[in-house]
């Protein structure tokens, strides 16, 4: 799981910065995309887990979506204004609402 996460990061990295000079900072849209792509390997850990009947893949989801979380309210929301503030967390309250209700549908009661 750890693999994953980093090589995700990392191709998103190269995406941003090609030639991946090292030196080069990172800017409001890549630190966004951090964000999204943390939510959406968070989704996918967590079907991965209700598929599989893994215990270890959702709680690895719950903890990406809590980085993704404390991320986005500490750091993303500081350098966003208006519009752009409230769609943040209104993406962010939508991939909470759906990480419950997937959790609530698809998990029996005996393995939650």
């Amino acid at each position: 799981m750890l693999l994953i996460v980093v090589a995700a990061f990392t191709l998103l990295r190269q995406v941003s910065h090609t030639p991946m000079p090292l030196w080069a900072g990172t800017g409001a849209g890549e630190q966004i995309a951090r964000s999204i792509l943390a939510l959406v390997l968070a989704g996918a850990f967590l079907c991965i887990g209700i598929v599989r009947r893994a215990r270890d893949w959702r709680l690895a989801s719950l903890a990406l979506m809590l980085v993704a979380v404390v991320k986005v309210f500490l750091f993303d929301a500081a350098g966003l204004d208006g519009l752009a503030r409230i769609a943040s967390f209104a993406a962010l309250g939508f991939s909470l609402i759906g990480v419950g209700w997937l959790y609530s549908r698809y998990l029996p009661d005996e393995i939650r």
